[in-house]
Formats: C-alpha cells, sequence, structure tokens
C-alpha cells in the first residue's frame, strides 16, 4: 500500500514540476503584454497630455508584477524618473527574460528626458520590439507548455517503473 502511494506522490511531484515550469512561459507572455498594454497607454497618455510623468504612471492600472513593478517606481525616494524606472526593476521580481528587462530598461532610459512628442516616438520604437518578444513568449507558451507537462508526466511514470 505505501509502495502505490510512494509512486503515486512521485507522479504527482513529477507532473507538478513539469506544470510549475510551464506555469512560468503563461507567467511571462501575461508580464509582457501587461506592460505593453501600460506603455501603449503611457504613450497615447504623453501624446495628448502635458501632465508630469509621475501623475501618469499613477494612473496605470496594472495588475500582477506590473502593477507591483509602477507601484515601486511611484514610492522609490529616488530623485530623477529613469533612477526610478531602475530601481522598480530591481525591486520588483518579474518573471521576464534578460531581453525583456533590457527593452524595460531603455524604456526608462527614454522617459523623463525628452518632450513628450520625442518620448512618443521613442517608446513606440520599444513597443514594437516588446511586441516581438510578446508574440515569441505566446508561441514558446503555446509550444513548450505540454512539452514541460509531458516531460513531468514521463519523468514520474519512469521514476514509478524504477521503483
Amino acid at each position: 500500500m505505501m509502495d502505490l502511494l510512494g509512486r503515486c506522490l512521485l507522479l504527482a511531484g513529477c507532473t507538478a514540476l513539469g506544470l510549475a515550469r510551464g506555469m512560468a512561459l503563461k507567467e511571462r507572455a501575461a508580464c509582457l503584454a501587461e506592460f505593453r498594454r501600460c506603455l501603449a497607454r503611457l504613450t497615447r497618455e504623453l501624446t495628448f497630455s502635458l501632465r508630469p510623468l509621475p501623475d501618469l504612471v499613477a494612473d496605470l492600472v496594472a495588475r500582477g508584477p506590473a502593477g507591483d513593478f509602477f507601484t515601486a517606481c511611484r514610492e522609490s525616494t529616488q530623485e530623477t524618473w529613469t533612477d526610478r524606472w531602475q530601481t522598480g526593476l530591481e525591486e520588483t521580481n518579474l518573471p521576464l527574460k534578460e531581453e525583456d528587462r533590457q527593452i524595460l530598461r531603455e524604456t526608462g532610459e527614454v522617459l523623463g528626458r525628452y518632450d513628450g512628442e520625442s518620448q512618443s516616438q521613442a517608446l513606440e520604437g520599444l513597443l514594437a520590439r516588446l511586441e516581438e518578444n510578446l508574440d515569441q513568449a505566446r508561441a514558446d507558451q503555446d509550444r513548450l507548455f505540454r512539452v514541460y507537462l509531458a516531460l513531468g508526466v514521463t519523468a514520474g511514470l519512469f521514476g514509478c517503473l524504477l521503483l
């Protein structure tokens, strides 16, 4: 009886590991989508509004890690907006790859340094790059989620056979 229970737990554990790895892919895609939505809205606001950047960011309603990031930016005690942005990137646990973080770093360097039109143009270019990463993340999610789940189940079954 204990042997059967051990095998079931081994199978469930390996399956859970595969599922967790697949869910990390979904979290990355969701985080990128939320950042893209927020930055697109910020770009539109910069084009049509003369409000200060901290006020515009305060109006962004984001969920999940993106929301935590924007909250960290607003609450930072740094003087310049670029420093606040970099601090937010460092302090927030974002489920992103390094190339995603690099795009966000470049976004922080653009914000608050130029006039509204120049910021909007630069942000549109960065948004295009972020969109490419989002498309790649969604493709990875669709393709690799099933792979990770199958690997987890297979590892669990293999472990059960070895016991």
